[in-house]
């Protein structure tokens, strides 16, 4: 699925850091130089040959499809008496037959898009151990409408979920989640981060869901789980209410209290916040710019700390987001950030070996792991839990 706005990934790929100043700011980018020389960049290398072949002979059959619908859509008009009331329905025609005709290398572009993705992303998360997975549909092998007849049962389970209606169990990092599609909403979330935010009032009402972009690994000693996510309202006027990042982090005991958290200026106390008190922050600067309740003021005040929160306003910060908000409840911090595209590894028609797109990607990575160790440190554990 594409999420948000392509510019906005160029000009990150655009500034990013080179790999040498990114080898000097961490311990995990310490070997960064030589996995992009001796491995990503020389298999990028091989790629780039098939991505010229491939978007060159997709905007070929394009124009081809263009020159074999022109006569078509002027005839149709010549013979319902030129323009009129099948105006429109001559141009949905020649529409049709310009995706016929070129459709199906377009998707091998979206496709190798995909496969180049996640090259980038799997690498970049190997120095943190992470796992990285893109949950798109596997698209190769469609070459053309019978092969995509074969695997339609496949591809349509894939984007929205088994159609069984029956409980299905799914495996994640966090164990063994049981779940239900058979209202065909979408596919299953990978994380227990939708739901839990979702019963907290904390994502707005919706009918489909997406799911891209899941890293998941271990981190500061604790397990955590990072997924794209895309809520729409459905239907024929459909919108998208909710586009953004959903994070999941386990805490080594449960918090002794409930707390809830946001931007303020868009959020009010919901039947999420329950029978949960106001929380007056440190900083009057924070407390100005967050609304939070809880069930413990002192937990609160201390999960909320300055230095804290700062670490979430550069998470906000760098991914161009807002609307921040989460919880922290039994043992588990869950939090939802709106921002568009995240994770993409750039454009799939600009060269591929870019060094700046390996250093995107672990950059995002490591601002993932100074928010993780920000609310995990050693002090925290022992002072707290």
């Amino acid at each position: 699925m594409e999420i948000g706005n392509t510019s906005e990934i160029d000009a990150a790929i655009r500034n990013a850091q080179p790999l040498s100043l990114l080898a000097r700011q961490r311990p995990e980018f310490a070997d960064v130089e030589r996995i992009w020389e001796t491995e990503l960049a020389p298999e990028l290398g091989v790629r780039e040959t098939l991505r010229k072949q491939t978007i060159a002979r997709a905007k070929s059959r394009t124009v081809l499809g263009v020159l074999v619908a022109v006569p078509v859509i002027i005839a149709m008009m010549v013979l319902l008496g030129g323009p009129g009331f099948f105006f429109p329905l001559s141009f949905f025609i020649g529409a049709i037959l310009v995706a016929g005709i070129s459709g199906f290398d377009w998707l091998k572009v979206y496709s190798m898009k995909s496969q180049t993705k996640d090259l980038i992303l799997k690498t970049a998360c190997r120095p943190f151990g992470f796992r990285y997975e893109t949950l798109h549909p596997d698209l190769s092998g469609i070459e053309d409408f019978q092969s995509l007849k074969t695997r339609s049962k496949e591809l349509m389970e894939a984007v929205n979920g088994p159609q069984t209606g029956k409980a299905r169990k799914i495996s994640t990092l966090f164990g063994d989640v049981q779940v239900t599609t058979h209202d065909a909403s979408g596919n299953p979330a990978p994380t227990p981060a939708y739901q839990i935010l979702k019963d907290a009032a904390l994502l707005p009402g919706h009918s489909q869901r997406k799911f891209e972009d899941l890293i998941e690994g271990e981190r500061a000693g604790t397990k955590f789980a990072l997924v794209e996510a895309k809520l729409d309202t459905g239907g024929k006027n459909s919108q998208t209410v909710f586009q953004g990042i959903l994070i999941h982090i386990e805490y080594p005991q449960r918090f002794s209290g409930r707390t809830l958290m946001a931007r303020s200026g868009w959020w009010k106390r919901g039947k999420g916040a329950g029978d949960l008190d106001k929380v007056q922050l440190i900083s009057r600067e924070l407390d100005e710019a967050f609304t939070v309740y809880s069930s413990d003021q002192v937990e609160a005040r201390a999960l909320l700390s300055p230095d804290r929160m700062e670490r979430l306003i550069a998470l906000e910060r760098h991914f161009s987001g807002g609307k921040l908000r989460g919880l922290f409840d039994q043992g588990h911090m869950t939090l939802a950030l709106e921002a568009d595209n995240q994770f993409e590894a750039g454009s799939v028609f600009r060269p591929l070996v870019d060094p700046r797109r390996f250093s995107t990607a672990l950059s995002e990575l490591g601002l993932v792991c100074d928010l993780i160790d920000g609310f995990l440190t050693r002090e925290w554990v022992q002072g707290r839990l």
